[in-house]
């Protein structure tokens, strides 16, 4: 299904940054668009940076009969994942 530019426009729209909480160690700064969430952090083992899509919450829009959610993943432009 191929979401609108209008839907898309509201999903950019409403999307949140979730800082990380000084309450909680353990919680992890991400990004909330069209209900799925991106966590982007200092990984404690590797000190790489550790990007983690959480597909779980995704709006209904995204999925596709599956009920799974495209991906795209591009780095420094280049794509290096696409399912």
């Amino acid at each position: 299904m191929r979401v609108s530019a209008r839907l898309r426009r509201r999903f950019h729209r409403t999307a949140r940054l979730l800082p990380a909480r000084r309450s909680e160690p353990g919680s992890l700064p991400a990004l909330q668009v069209a209900g799925v969430l991106v966590f982007a952090y200092i990984d404690a083992d590797s000190s790489a940076v550790r990007v983690s899509v959480d597909l779980d919450t995704a709006h209904r829009a995204l999925l596709r009969p599956d009920r799974s959610v495209p991906l795209e993943i591009t780095v420094q432009g280049s794509r290096v994942f696409r399912g």
